[in-house]
């Protein structure tokens, strides 16, 4: 015998209430006018919170990263980094399919160096 068939049988509530679902209507009108509105103050709040905080201080840090980054690109500009040819390097035993073959997909003559 299950719980549910063994809670109806030994219940004094009639079967036909124990059979209606009551999860949602049981609400009355004003509680479920009430819910509404505080759904919808809390909408309110989480929009004002994304429109006058979170996209300002994006486009604050956004600001921040591109000047340190132009400031690094600059520095790297100034000071390349030395190759130093360790014998794992570009090594391959073809050419890639773009460009000359000797580039990878992502190189940067800056930063990756061929070595001669």
């Amino acid at each position: 015998m299950s719980f549910v068939s063994a809670i109806k049988r030994g219940s004094s509530i009639p079967q036909r209430i124990l059979a209606r679902r009551t999860y949602s209507s049981a609400l009355t009108r004003e509680e479920i006018n009430a819910t509404k509105t505080e759904a919808s103050a809390g909408l309110d709040t989480w929009k004002k919170v994304s429109l006058y905080v979170t996209i300002p201080l994006c486009l604050v840090f956004g600001v921040i990263a591109t000047k340190e980054e132009m400031e690094h690109i600059h520095h790297t500009n100034e000071h390349p980094p030395e190759l130093v040819p360790y014998k794992f390097m570009n090594v391959h035993t073809k050419d890639f399919p773009w460009g000359n073959g000797k580039h990878t997909l992502f190189f940067n003559p800056v930063f990756n160096p061929l070595s001669k």
